[in-house]
């Protein structure tokens, strides 16, 4: 009816596009960012017209001395001056700017900085190096050669009500910090390892927050918290010798409406600035499907059924699949297969007789499951190499080496599709590029490797995993189609807590990239591989791995999987019930963090993510490990076009436990912990009075968008078209306006789909 389609444009105009960069979506605050530039080059950057950041002034090192601005406050060093200062204005794909562009100059060596200042609110920071730098190493690959935005930060003891977020370490920088903006000198992660987006926000849950990032150069672009002068500086890392001519570095400050909010428009203007699309990286296959995992944590990880090889394993491992009814369509191969050399680098990477005797094809053709094949850092003296007899070129260092020509990765990639490489999983990351100094010491080669290896992948029709990433790999990731999904967390381990991922999912999903969890044991009862250990929360495991919408990848013995709870992820055809979007921390939960005290501890784990099925918002809001929290529709839908009525269930008890939820109807999450999370749902209220709940009695996400569309409202019922796998029982829920439940079974016809109708309980052919 023509009301659902009202609300169908109403939802669309609030949900951020998938693909193009529009500067403020409707219903959000617009927030706006701009500079005030001082004659002497140091400046104010303003939000929404009052003063937000402090500079700290310029630097560079050159011919081994170090040039300041006056106002830099570093000693010992000699004067870098500024030779003018010019105005003009341009577009780029970042929109219209206003730009303010500085010339220096280090004893006759020239050096340019700008700000420009966009129309939509946003701020591009950019330095460049004309006829490139000599000698410019300090010896400290976390620090910087060039100082440009520099910031002053605030002290431990100033009155500031600010909070940051700042990501840091391995899997998408899941040793992020959330800290109070006052102290942040001694708090702040940087250097190689600690510089990720950093999120600035206040303690009012109206207030903005604003993300700053590199915007180019990401493998080499650091942000150091200089302690001498109390200041943040975004640069190129420290141990970088020269810089090439023309080189240029970029950071952004992007505002929006909160930190959820400002992260993922952040995002959008990256992935514009590159030509990165969102859909391509949804339709990535590893992502859309069950898999099954052999990776660290799972149960035949270097292990083997007893007096078989991995050959007969995997085969029995399918077999058992068909015979329970799972419907794997993938597998994870971990580090197992190759063969290994010096500091355990990779040596060759192909398959050893010991494993598979017949060869990884033999396995990919009797299972008919594509993989997602684990590498990892090259040894020093692998096969490939030149130095070693090999064909390629290689840089060789002590322990690892870094090939450096296209052709290798094009002739590596191309040659495991002959053996079912679906997925190519680069792991172990950050080692490659902290453990060797050629890496550390130019600003081009590291972007170059993994430019290379994407680039493979693309030429090869396969997808690349990020494993062991750094912030910097993650944004240097927005140049690459082809890498589609990243590790989010620590490795999984039965009985551990590397489910937390509602903070790295941001990050993730900012970017365009499928965060994936790894693997886990479906059932409580299984030991042995490593000792006592099992694992006592399956459900919460398999309910956080369909909620990240990545890979759901169960790692269990033959004779040891839960089906029932498998299934609750997937369609028949093992098809993942995916939400749109990965569950992400509340920005309540992450200010809860960073204002933390005795009196008002952090919230813990509250997550939420929102579906649009036929433009109508559908919601799901997990809490694990989490303090009593009362949850409002502000908060969840800030959008004042989306519905203001929504009905609630809790997933293991739908029917018992429905209720309202609206502006004056929040719902109150209790204290929880891994075994008594909750998942709620929440399904909007039609104009005609009927809400539907989907598959509320058996998935863990009721209503997604893999498996409906085509909501139509008419004035007495509801109508829904269902896709799924020929011979599928879908069993549907929904509620009528007096409030009974209306539950019936469709059976999913040969051509995929089917339309549902209530109330007549009816099946009818598309």
């Amino acid at each position: 009816g023509n009301m659902a389609n009202h609300l169908f444009r109403a939802a669309l105009v609030c949900f951020s596009s998938a693909l193009a960069f529009s500067p403020s979506p409707a219903g959000h605050t617009r927030h706006l960012l701009n500079v005030s530039v001082s004659d002497d080059g140091s400046f104010s950057v303003l939000l929404d017209g009052v003063a937000y950041m402090e500079s700290a002034g310029t630097y560079v090192y050159s011919n081994g001395k170090l040039y300041a601005s006056a106002g830099c406050g570093k000693s010992g060093a000699s004067q870098l001056s500024l030779e003018n200062i010019t105005k003009s204005i341009g577009y780029d794909s970042l929109g219209e700017f206003e730009s303010t562009n500085m010339a220096w100059r280090a004893d006759g060596v020239p050096l340019s900085t700008q700000i420009r200042a966009y129309e939509g609110g946003w701020l591009a920071f950019s330095q460049e190096f004309p006829e490139g730098l000599n000698g410019t190493s300090t010896g400290d690959a976390d620090e910087v050669i060039t100082s440009f935005p520099s910031f002053k930060l605030t002290s431990a003891d100033a009155e500031d009500d600010r909070g940051y977020l700042c990501y840091n370490g391995p899997m998408v920088g899941a040793e992020y910090k959330i800290a109070p903006w006052a102290g942040a000198a001694d708090t702040m992660p940087f250097g190689i390892e600690g510089t990720g987006p950093l999120v600035l926000f206040g303690k009012d849950p109206k207030s903005p927050a604003v993300v700053f990032s590199a915007l180019s150069s990401f493998m080499s672009a650091n942000h150091y918290v200089d302690k001498e002068t109390g200041a943040l500086r975004y640069g190129i890392m420290g141990r970088v010798k020269s810089l090439p001519r023309g080189y240029s570095m970029e950071t952004i400050a992007f505002p929006g409406s909160g930190i959820n909010s400002a992260m993922r428009r952040w995002g959008d203007a990256l992935l514009a600035r590159y030509g990165k699309d969102r859909r391509r990286v949804r339709d990535d296959f590893t992502t859309n499907y069950l898999a099954y995992s052999t990776d660290n944590g799972a149960f035949y990880y270097y292990l083997t059924e007893r007096n078989k090889t991995y050959q007969e394993t995997m085969i029995d491992i399918k077999a058992y699949a068909e015979t329970e009814g799972i419907p794997y369509r993938h597998w994870l191969m971990d580090s197992w297969w190759y063969y290994k050399g010096v500091g355990d680098g990779v040596k060759n990477w192909t398959a050893m007789p010991s494993i598979f005797p017949d060869g990884i094809h033999t396995v990919y053709n009797l299972t008919q499951w594509p993989i997602v094949a684990h590498n990892r850092y090259w040894s020093s003296n692998t096969d490939y190499a030149k130095q070693n007899g090999g064909e390629w070129d290689f840089i060789v260092e002590t322990e690892k080496a870094l090939p450096t020509s296209q052709g290798f990765w094009d002739y590596l990639l191309r040659e495991a599709r002959t053996w079912g490489l679906r997925t190519y999983e680069q792991d172990w990351l950050y080692n490659e590029f902290r453990d060797m100094d050629c890496t550390l010491e130019s600003a081009t080669l590291a972007r170059q490797w993994l430019l290379q290896m994407a680039t493979a992948a693309e030429n090869n029709g396969l997808t690349v995993q990020y494993c062991m990433s750094w912030p910097r790999h993650m944004l240097q990731s927005v140049e690459f189609q082809a890498v589609t999904q990243a590790r989010v967390s620590k490795d999984y381990h039965p009985g551990n807590d590397q489910w937390r991922v509602g903070v790295t999912s941001i990050f993730a999903d900012a970017i365009g990239v499928t965060p994936t969890k790894d693997n886990f044991w479906s059932t409580s009862t299984e030991e042995g591989r490593y000792g006592k250990d099992f694992e006592p929360y399956p459900e919460l495991q398999a309910a956080v791995s369909t909620l990240s919408a990545g890979p759901v990848a169960p790692s269990d013995a033959i004779g040891k999987s839960d089906v029932k709870l498998i299934m609750r992820s997937a369609r028949a055809d093992g098809k993942l019930l995916r939400p749109e979007r990965p569950a992400r921390m509340l920005d309540s939960a992450i200010r809860s963090v960073a204002f933390a005290s005795k009196d008002t501890p952090a919230l813990g784990d509250i997550w939420a993510t929102t579906s649009l099925v036929s433009g109508l918002p559908f919601a799901q809001v997990i809490a694990a490990g989490s303090q009593p929290y009362n949850l409002t529709h502000t908060e969840l839908f800030p959008c004042p076009r989306y519905p203001q009525r929504f009905l609630a269930f809790e997933s293991s008890d739908p029917f018992h436990t429905i209720r309202s939820f609206s502006e004056s109807e929040p719902i109150a999450l209790p204290a929880t912990n891994q075994s008594t999370f909750v998942l709620w749902t929440l399904a909007p209220v039609m104009f005609n009075g009927w809400t539907f709940l989907g598959e509320a009695t058996s998935k863990w996400v009721a209503v997604s968008p893999v498996r409906f569309s085509q909501i139509s409202v008419s004035s007495t019922g509801l109508s829904i078209v269902v896709s799924g796998a020929p011979g599928e029982a879908v069993e549907l829920a929904a509620v009528n306006p007096s409030g009974e439940p209306s539950i019936f079974t469709c059976e999913i016809p040969e051509a995929g789909t089917i339309k549902a109708v209530f109330p007549d309980a009816a099946c009818v052919s598309v």
